[in-house]
């Protein structure tokens, strides 16, 4: 088994925190495993912006698909930046310059009792909210008319390509194929803007023909928000927009546990993936060893087995459903271990088998 090299860009408030404790699994599964895994630590971050005026450096991006595996990205946000400025500018630049089009957020309820909706015990928790990110991100624009008057006027904007979106679909029916997943749901995007979805339709139909073990059912936003909230079972993947596709990832993570639990993958399949821990930067809990480092773990699970390293992902997902099945979680999930305490009991059950 080769080495996978990951880049990681820890990011700020929370984000060393969790990367210090997912290191501690990586050194142990290295010694368990003949060092399978490296990675090298890269500062972009909000003080690394206040003190060189650069988010993310251009040579970074150029150099990273040709060294690099995967990329893992910590939280982004930092109060003393407004707007998120350099949290847009690392984000845009990664989508735009790796040309990152499909977003993947899996979504699953891995104990009953971490889930806030009702009768789940005779329900299914596994699916995937997939959405597009590329011309979502690069293309939005907005502008204000006669700021601070009565008669203020904001326009924003943004551009679909038929392009863009067949690749994107190709794409995702691509994964869905390699990934087993065959019963599907496109929600409508916006279903005011009847040219946008005119596009999306046809670009649906005209690649779905390849693929015909996989069926398709058409819905809006609000019917689709009821089905993952009362039959999250029904479907293996839900298809949509940028818009639509946050709405929906944040619904579903609150159905499985928490953002805690949240992660993504943007990817280029033809050349790099960029894995996200989708928690809040949360710069008020630094040090405080109350986060909740699952998502963090389940980030660095999913890069293991994307690079072929079956034997370390199993033995990880082992020992995160051990840690599920006992209990032995933080407090948001209703536990009472701290951070580090979560992450010793993995360490040591990843070490004792």
């Amino acid at each position: 088994m080769s080495t996978t090299k990951i880049a990681v860009i820890a990011g700020d408030g929370i984000g060393p925190d969790l990367f210090n404790q997912t290191r501690k699994i990586i050194d142990i599964l290295n010694r368990k495993f003949d060092n399978s895994i490296d990675y090298h630590i890269f500062p972009y971050s909000a003080d690394y912006y206040l003190k060189t005026g650069i988010s993310i450096p251009d040579e970074f991006i150029d150099d990273v698909s040709r060294i690099f595996d995967g990329i893992l990205l910590g939280p982004l946000g930092d109060p003393r930046i407004p707007e998120m400025k350099h949290a847009k500018e690392i984000i845009y630049k990664l989508r735009s310059r790796l040309n990152l089009r499909i977003s993947i957020h899996p979504v699953k309820l891995f104990q009953n009792w971490l889930s806030i909706l009702k009768d789940i015990e005779n329900k299914s928790v596994n699916y995937h909210i997939i959405k597009e990110i590329y011309e979502s991100t690069i293309s939005h624009s907005e502008q204000i008319f006669n700021k601070d008057k009565e008669s203020a006027i904001v326009l924003q904007s943004n551009l679909l390509t038929l392009k863009n979106i067949r690749i994107f679909i190709q794409q995702a029916f691509s994964y869905f194929q390699k990934a087993g997943l065959k019963n599907g749901c496109f929600v409508y995007p916006n279903p005011k803007f009847q040219q946008k979805l005119y596009y999306w339709n046809q670009a649906i139909s005209e690649i779905k023909e390849k693929y015909p073990e996989i069926e398709i059912t058409y819905k809006y936003p609000g019917t689709a928000i009821q089905d993952i909230m009362l039959n999250p079972g029904e479907f293996d993947f839900f298809l949509t927009g940028s818009d639509i596709g946050d709405i929906l990832t944040v619904i579903s993570s609150v159905t499985m546990g928490g953002c805690g639990l949240s992660y993504s993958i943007e990817s280029n399949p033809d050349l790099i993936s960029v894995y996200r821990i989708m928690q809040a930067s949360a710069t008020k809990l630094v040090g405080s060893n109350t986060i909740n480092p699952f998502g963090a773990f389940l980030t660095l699970y999913q890069i293991l087995k994307d690079n072929d390293h079956r034997r370390e992902s199993e033995l990880l997902m082992d020992a995160l459903m051990t840690n599920f099945s006992n209990h032995w979680v933080t407090i948001d999930l209703g536990g009472i271990m701290g951070t580090e305490e979560v992450t010793d009991y993995i360490c040591d059950y990843i070490r004792r088998n």
